[in-house]
């Protein structure tokens, strides 16, 4: 029973990430609407409280920082940049990554590990504001 909850959600994320890519995609020249930045913090936050409790280890440190940001995002604390939706479409392939084996991504661990690092320090200038 627990394989096919856990399999219904790695499915369900999968598409919801892939839907996300094309959104940010296609307003990639423009500004990212509400919308999309809700979409993002949302599926970000499922995937960090969801998959530790399916036993998927290791996506809950990627998308911590990311949903931290995009939290922040729809407060109006920060305003979204290139540098975060470049960030976050570099990510997302990561996350897909880390909730299905079977999809490996192409980022090395010091470009993933600078993306994390830029999430990360949107959120310590937030803090400290």
């Amino acid at each position: 029973m627990i394989e096919k909850i856990k399999k219904g959600f790695i499915d369900d994320s999968i598409k919801e990430l892939e839907s996300i890519e094309i959104d940010l995609g296609n307003e990639r020249l423009g500004s990212v609407s509400d919308c999309v930045i809700e979409k993002i913090f949302t599926t970000t936050h499922n995937i960090k409280g969801t998959a530790p409790m399916l036993g998927i280890v290791g996506v809950q440190e990627i998308v911590e920082p990311i949903e931290q940001v995009y939290a922040a995002l729809r407060k109006g604390d920060l305003t979204c940049s290139s540098e975060i939706v470049d960030n976050t479409i570099k990510l997302i392939p990561v996350i897909k990554s880390e909730l299905n084996i079977s999809q490996p991504h192409d980022i090395d661990s010091e470009d993933l590990n600078k993306s994390l690092k830029f999430f990360d320090s949107l959120i310590s200038k937030d803090a400290g504001a």
